[in-house]
């Protein structure tokens, strides 16, 4: 039986808390001849097209991508120029979308921060490097807007019409 401080009762008397983690997807993009293969193109109609109707809502959306070094989360969401990743992708859906402005309404403003953590450190990618000197930026917890990253850039746009502006 577990204990709530992860402590179990019986032999042992083992410390170690059991924890699970679920998933909604797993992909393989080794070899593009296996058939399992996940082309970015997929990869973004599974993600990609949901976090686009979000945004076209009127949520905030977040991509997060979490894994070891060399597992393919920068290819995943950034790509290449032979094959845009995630990003990428969104960012032409929020500019190209029919549904890019909510119904009665001819603009929208869009915010987009790009962070990096890596060994317990937060990097503002959108700033480049210019902040490779700087500390780590801080997380921090606002009361009734949720968790942000302290001094973090955001790109705006305002988007109006068929315009854009950056």
């Amino acid at each position: 039986m577990d204990k709530l401080d992860g402590r179990h009762d019986g032999p042992g008397e083992s410390r170690e808390k059991v924890l699970e983690f679920g998933f909604d997807y797993c992909y393989w993009s080794v070899a593009p001849e296996e058939p399992h293969y996940a082309s970015q193109e997929e990869v973004f109609q599974d993600l990609g097209v949901m976090v686009l109707a979000g945004a076209s809502e009127g949520y905030n959306v977040c991509l997060f991508a979490y894994g070891q070094t060399g597992t393919g989360k920068t290819y995943t969401m950034t790509g290449t120029l032979d094959s845009m990743g995630l990003t990428p992708r969104i960012c032409q859906g929020l500019f190209k979308s029919d549904d890019t402005f909510p119904e009665g309404h001819n603009s929208s403003r869009v915010e987009i921060s790009f962070l990096e953590i890596y060994n317990e450190r937060v990097r503002d990618l959108l700033r480049g490097r210019e902040q490779k000197k700087k500390p780590s930026l801080r997380v921090r917890e606002h009361p009734e807007k949720g968790p942000y990253v302290q001094g973090a850039g955001q790109n705006k746009c305002l988007l109006t019409s068929v315009y854009y502006t950056c």
